[in-house]
């Protein structure tokens, strides 16, 4: 039987909704997209209530579904910690909790996405994990809203989902964003993180500085295509990337070895629209999990 799972994602300068069914076994069908040229400057400002109106008016046609949520956060805080290898959810919740005393000056104003490394072997009792710490503002807002009208499946950062991806391509995936106030590489693997690289930049040089450095640093860049996206990402630092590094570079696209119909009908093409079905898919995994067991 068929299942469907609408999501929602919130980028700095757009934002999509989408609706994704599954199609046979391994499949799944695009039945509905929207993308709008609004982001987080626009939330934040006196617009927010009416933007958040503007999408759940595209949402209210399957107002009793569940909502896969993403929000890009602005910036980010990560923190490797070990965690116990048979940690169930609620106990890593908790450690993060506890993680983010120690880590954070004013814990109560961060979220905390969390994941495993996959390229580790645990540590006898053991296991290395990822947390993203990241301001809680934006995300809560749009939950706050959106939960008047639907469950909340999934809500936090888009690197969830994305990393999610390589668990259902089965490949590598290497992302590299470049945003006004940080550069962002990121390499997961089985659905988890292998490579998580963050710098705080404060102008043009630097950006470019890490870019380069970056992907030059990590070998698995020359050894598969690396995905740019991010309000950054212009023709002349790609096409200075591709000077420097003579590294292969694509927009952020879903893996084509994801199957997803009706790419005649949708035009998938923004970054927006991508972390959405990326959310999407995650959930629908995730049904599928809770229904085996």
């Amino acid at each position: 039987m068929s299942k469907s799972q609408i999501a929602c994602s919130i980028n700095t300068t757009e934002c999509s909704v989408v609706r994704l069914k599954t199609s046979g076994s391994t499949g799944y069908s695009l039945s509905a997209y929207k993308t709008f040229p609004l982001g987080l400057s626009d939330l934040a400002s006196g617009k927010g209530r009416r933007i958040l109106k503007k999408l759940e008016r595209h949402l209210k046609e399957w107002g009793k579904e569940d909502l896969a949520l993403c929000v890009e956060p602005g910036t980010y805080l990560p923190l490797p910690a070990y965690f116990p290898i048979d940690a169930n959810p609620d106990e890593c919740k908790e450690y993060c909790r506890i993680e983010a005393g120690y880590f954070l000056a004013q814990p109560e104003q961060y979220r905390c996405d969390h994941t495993g490394y996959s390229d580790t072997v645990s540590n006898g009792s053991h296991k290395k994990h990822l947390l993203l710490f990241y301001p809680l503002e934006h995300c809560t807002r749009a939950s706050e809203h959106f939960s008047g009208y639907h469950q909340i499946v999934f809500n936090g950062s888009p690197q969830l989902p994305l990393f999610h991806l390589s668990k259902l391509s089965g490949e590598p995936q290497v992302i590299l964003e470049l945003e006004k106030n940080y550069v962002l590489l990121t390499v997961s693997r089985n659905g988890q993180i292998e490579k998580f690289s963050f710098h705080h930049v404060k102008n043009k040089e630097e950006r470019e500085y890490f870019t380069i450095k970056e992907l030059l640093d990590n070998p698995v860049c020359c050894e598969t295509y690396v995905q740019l996206t991010g309000t950054m990402a212009d023709r002349i630092i790609t096409g200075l990337i591709g000077k420097e590094t003579s590294i292969a570079l694509k927009p952020l696209t879903i893996p084509p070895s994801i199957s997803i119909s009706n790419p005649q009908r949708f035009s998938v093409s923004s970054a927006s629209a991508v972390k959405a079905i990326s959310a999407a898919l995650m959930a629908l995994s995730k049904q599928k999990e809770t229904t085996l067991f």
